[in-house]
């Protein structure tokens, strides 16, 4: 999702068959090039706390954790009363000079 200089990954996957095989970091290497030409500077993205193999992919391709938004997720959906932190990243995109 595009906002003027930034954008926001709202939900990206790959398979299980297909994880830790490459995909996601070249998924992800594709987007940065596709906005780059979009003059985009910044990508945020939030996380489950929990989701620790996400994390860590994020990170490994250059993301910071920014922000912490407390109890935003729900555990599980019989409890409602469980609540999980949702870790906010974002990776600055440098610009490309013609």
């Amino acid at each position: 999702m595009l906002a003027l200089d930034s954008a926001d990954i709202l939900n990206i996957g790959i398979d299980s068959e297909f994880q830790r095989q490459g995909h996601g970091t070249a998924l992800l290497n594709h987007l940065i090039e596709e906005l780059k030409k979009r003059s985009i500077r910044e990508i945020l993205l939030e996380v489950r706390a929990g989701n620790k193999p996400a994390i860590q992919f994020y990170k490994k391709q250059g993301f910071k954790e920014i922000s912490i938004r407390k109890n935003y997720y729900t555990k599980n959906s019989k409890n409602q009363s469980q609540r999980e932190d949702g870790i906010i990243m974002s990776i600055q995109i440098p610009s490309t000079k013609n």
